[in-house]
């Protein structure tokens, strides 16, 4: 567990996945990251991408998965991942599971909690997140938590053998803002 001022991390379950799935894709906080132009992930494809390292901490130096608790409650997930990163860099992926929980900065707490951990316990030297341009809303919480703009290329945080699968981000080139952390 990572406890952060408002928030607990927990380390995600594999029982879970698909909670987070339906939370990312299916709630009512999806608009926040699912537009128009985006398409929704079956739920094998969701598996493909949050494999099982996410969930039973196999791989830890390669990417987990953690429940955002506001006390007993499960309130979002966030995850990072490294394998495809140059030496130092981690990206960070999160989303709440109601719109209740937006804009209490339980979001900011989480990240900033797992940026420390990152730094202090794996040795991570700096973070991204790669927001929809459409979704200022999460910039702004980004922010918030220590993220700057960016105009860093691809390749100055990705590794060459994951450029063709990864320069464009989630939501096609151009679709998304790099945001950058430097941790500890």
């Amino acid at each position: 567990m990572l406890n952060g001022k408002k928030i607990t991390l927990v380390p995600a379950q594999l029982s879970q996945r698909e909670d987070v799935y339906n939370w990312c894709f299916h709630s009512e906080t999806s608009h926040a990251h699912v537009f128009e132009n985006t398409e929704v992930p079956t739920y094998a494809e969701f598996c493909e991408d949050y494999c099982d390292y996410y969930f039973d901490g196999t791989r830890p130096l390669d990417g987990r998965g953690f429940i955002i608790m506001l006390g007993d409650e499960a309130i979002g997930f966030l995850s990072y991942a490294a394998f495809h990163l140059q030496p130092g860099w981690v990206e960070l992926d999160n989303w709440l599971a109601c719109e209740a929980h937006c804009g209490k900065g339980y979001g900011s707490d989480a990240l900033k909690t797992l940026g420390r951990y990152l730094a202090d316990e794996l040795g991570f030297a700096r973070a991204i997140m790669r927001p929809s341009h459409e979704n200022p809303r999460a910039i702004a919480a980004y922010e918030k938590a220590g993220f700057a703009q960016s105009d860093l290329s691809p390749e100055a945080y990705l590794l060459p053998e994951h450029m063709e699968d990864y320069a464009d981000g989630d939501y096609g080139e151009g679709g998304d803002v790099l945001l950058v952390w430097q941790l500890g």
